[in-house]
């Protein structure tokens, strides 16, 4: 049974602090590795995209509660390798340097492993990751969004795709599709996704849905109050409650379909802790692009996902 700590508030931080609490029983911070928090923030000049600083005042606050005494907040946004500090600073995540000790740090800088993942023809194509997410305990602080490419963007996206070296996100020059290259197509993303996933392990899963993004997002969509916040150590777990929670049906993500059915979770083995589920659904508004992105499974997807997909070293000259 995988437990899920659910609680209503107006506020980040109150909801945030008391879906923690429900949970704390299932939490141990490994002694020997840093804490590396990750919240979202696809770009530094629209605040609806990216995790309230009260959310995350709320995890350190948590967290610190078991000793941790140092933390690393780390982010690579979608824009240019400055932007991402500049983000850091406009949505007041410095502040938190005033009570926790941080260390802010720009992903786009990080070491670097490889991973293959897929581009538009289900074919292999080397993507390069922050090494940091790899040896550090993780923890995912995402704002509940649609997305226009996956239906939704939550605990697992926000790692997935946060970890991948900026200019191995998008294929150059922006906005113009290379169907060689990493692919966003809905096919090969979730499958990229999953494979994401199973490589990037998430220690704690915090989800922000007081107030989210519905619509076209994660960037262009509009704000809706649907005062849930949930968290939890699977985060597989977490993202499908959310979900449910968004008015969606889980099944219909493509990621989280895979991986359920690779690791054979059910809806019926994941305990929701605190408030009543039936008063904390709020229906998103779904992207435009909802009917074509629900093509996006693969009859013959178990092949893509039963390799060792991660290449291990670093890349010391990253270009």
């Amino acid at each position: 049974m995988y437990s899920v700590g659910v609680a209503r508030g107006e506020k980040s931080y109150d909801a945030v602090r008391q879906a923690l609490t429900l949970i704390r029983d299932q939490v141990t911070i490994p002694p020997d590795r840093p804490v590396l928090i990750k919240p979202n923030m696809v770009e530094p000049d629209r605040p609806l995209c990216a995790t309230p600083v009260e959310a995350v005042y709320a995890v350190l606050e948590f967290l610190a509660g078991f000793g941790v005494e140092r933390f690393i907040i780390a982010e690579g946004t979608a824009l240019e390798q400055g932007e991402t500090m500049r983000a850091f600073r406009d949505y007041g995540y410095f502040s938190l340097q005033d009570k926790f000790d941080v260390e802010f740090r720009n992903l786009y800088d990080d070491d670097k492993v490889v991973l293959e993942a897929l581009n538009a023809h289900l074919e292999p194509v080397d993507i390069r990751l922050a090494k940091s997410l790899l040896h550090s305990t993780v923890v995912s602080v995402a704002r509940m969004k649609t997305h226009r490419q996956v239906i939704a963007t939550l605990s697992l996206k926000n790692i997935g795709i946060g970890a991948i070296h900026n200019p191995d996100r998008h294929s150059p020059p922006w906005h113009t599709i290379d169907p060689t290259q990493f692919s966003h197509l809905a096919r090969p993303l979730n499958l990229s996704l999953a494979r994401l996933a199973l490589a990037l392990p998430i220690h704690l899963a915090v989800i922000d849905g007081v107030v989210g993004m519905e619509g076209e997002g994660p960037v262009k969509g509009t704000p809706i109050s649907s005062g849930v916040a949930l968290a939890g150590t699977d985060a597989l777990a977490v993202d499908l409650l959310g979900a449910e929670l968004m008015g969606l049906d889980p099944r219909t993500i493509g990621h989280f379909w895979y991986l359920s059915q690779l690791r054979g979770l059910s809806r019926a083995q994941i305990e929701a802790r605190g408030a009543d589920l039936a008063q904390c659904v709020t229906r998103f508004e779904l992207p435009s692009t909802f009917p074509a992105i629900l093509g996006w499974h693969v009859p013959e997807w178990q092949r893509y996902l039963c390799g060792q997909y991660l290449k291990q070293g670093t890349m010391d000259a990253v270009h």
